[in-house]
């Protein structure tokens, strides 16, 4: 420092003796890392021991502290001392005092495994009790906490019940954003608690056609209300059993959830109930006929779906594939169809994942179910034609197999040259079709490899190869020399 600057380093010292530079020296550097022998920064509160200093120092601190650089024990001690903080808990609702930030900490420790049992068992009486500006307040912990409890809970069903009741009375923003619906539902109260409520009906062992009980219908059928913007969370849920909901109660399930599928009585509500349902889907015949418009209306919706969109394409696929008297194979040619480009590429997967899944009767699957799709409701026009189109169907010929010869006959126009063929490549080069079936082998290599593909596959050269020395013949085929003189000049041959 300069003259001056030392003068007024004094004199700033001599009127600030407190100030005082950190003997570690960390206060010379702009970053420093606390090692486990320092004492940290951040200032840490212990909670006190005995109950009765707990339920006065609850008291004092009724919130977490707000400054970043202070915290404390409290969580940790509900997670590993439930009975004391339980206790401090309960003693303070004696005196009328309700601390929420520390019963929404609590409620949040005692979701975990080993202690929603006994939480339930001891303090579900008390939140029974809890005034509504509790509940509201602690609407999340307290959603969260029944749904973690809703699969084992033993007694008090009725407060069960009632929390329930009382989550979904409460207030919330009427406005439901129309992003991400499904991470929305399950993030929130009320879908927390319809989650809940299902979890726990569940455990009842459920029959076909056995009706829903008393206890939830009327409930569930408030939330399919959509009149009420907050439940459309509620119905999310429900959307995504409605299987489960439409085998026990048919009857309450057309009339209260299905309409929800429904695009032209409301295309948000539409939108909800199929990404909830998209979430985890899977066929059921029945319930397919009950919503057959619907589902074949939502094709036109792709774009709607947002990140379940791929897997309405996976869905309608297989509904396809399995093609019974109850559809026609015009109404899912014209759904397939109406997919955009990337409908089709997921469509595509989706056939080629089925023909892989058949195992040993992969011949039978592929006569009886994916050749017959081709036929019948795979798109005749090529105006969406895609490379990722063309990999997919690239990927499907090579999943036939025996069959590969047919395969590649039905899909021929469909296959352009691919982007990045290494793996398709590969992948025939594995299956040794090339050895078995030369001539369609080469044909189907010249369809998805151009003379502009950028990059020649690892695997190009072994399967001319294995082509040349099944059938000799085809070393002067067009085909052949063009395939070699493009390896020749990327110096792979």
């Amino acid at each position: 420092l300069g003259t001056a600057s030392k003068t007024r380093l004094e004199i700033i010292s001599q009127k600030n003796p407190q100030w005082q530079l950190a003997t570690n020296e960390s206060d010379e550097f702009p970053f420093w890392m606390v090692s486990s022998n320092e004492e940290p920064w951040r200032k840490f509160l212990v909670t006190p021991r005995r109950r009765d200093d707990l339920v006065d120092w609850l008291k004092e601190h009724p919130n977490p502290s707000s400054d970043f650089w202070q915290d404390d024990d409290w969580r940790s001690r509900c997670r590993n001392n439930f009975s004391t903080t339980s206790c401090a808990l309960f003693a303070l609702t004696r005196e009328g005092e309700w601390p929420a930030n520390r019963w929404r900490e609590a409620l949040q420790a005692w979701a975990e495994d080993k202690l929603f049992r006994r939480s339930w068992r001891y303090m579900a009486p008390v939140l029974a009790n809890a005034p509504v500006e509790l509940i509201q307040s602690c609407a999340y912990g307290i959603s969260w906490w029944l749904q973690a409890i809703a699969k084992t809970f033993e007694g008090h069903e009725k407060l069960f019940l009632s929390l329930a009741q009382r989550i979904l009375a409460l207030d919330f923003e009427d406005e439901l954003p129309t992003d991400e619906p499904v991470g929305r539902a399950i993030n929130h109260p009320v879908g927390q608690v319809t989650e809940a409520l299902l979890r726990w009906w569940y455990r009842q062992s459920p029959q076909d056609d056995q009706g829903l009980p008393e206890s939830i219908k009327p409930v569930f059928t408030t939330l399919c209300d959509t009149r009420i913007n907050k439940f459309r969370y509620g119905r999310v849920v429900l959307a995504t059993h409605a299987i489960a909901l439409f085998r026990v109660d048919s009857i309450w399930a057309t009339g209260n959830l299905l309409p929800l599928f429904d695009w032209q009585q409301s295309e948000s509500e539409a939108r909800s109930a199929w990404e909830g349902f998209l979430w985890s889907p899977r066929l059921h015949r029945p319930l397919l006929i009950a919503i057959k418009q619907p589902m074949l209306a939502t094709a036109a919706h792709y774009a709607q779906l947002g990140d379940h969109a791929c897997q309405y394409a996976d869905f309608l696929t297989f509904a396809a594939l399995e093609l019974g008297d109850t559809f026609l194979a015009k109404e899912f040619a014209q759904a397939t169809s109406a997919l955009p480009p990337e409908g089709l590429h997921h469509a595509a997967k989706a056939l080629a994942r089925a023909l892989e899944g058949s195992g040993e009767q992969r011949r039978e699957y592929w006569d009886n179910r994916v050749r017959p799709y081709l036929k019948s409701v795979w798109p005749k026009s090529r105006d969406k034609i895609s490379s990722p189109i063309a990999e997919s169907l690239a990927q499907l010929c090579i999943a036939a197999d025996e069959a590969f010869p047919d395969a590649l006959a039905e899909l021929k126009n469909w296959l352009i040259p691919v982007d990045l063929p290494d793996y398709v490549i590969n992948l025939l080069h594995q299956s040794k079709l090339p050895q078995r079936f030369p001539e369609a082998a080469l044909d189907f290599i010249n369809r998805i490899i151009s003379d502009s593909t950028q990059w020649p596959p690892t695997d190009l050269n072994e399967c001319l190869q294995a082509i040349q020395g099944a059938s000799p013949n085809l070393l002067n085929d067009t085909r052949y020399l063009r395939l070699s003189e493009y390896l020749r000049r990327h110096g792979r041959q």
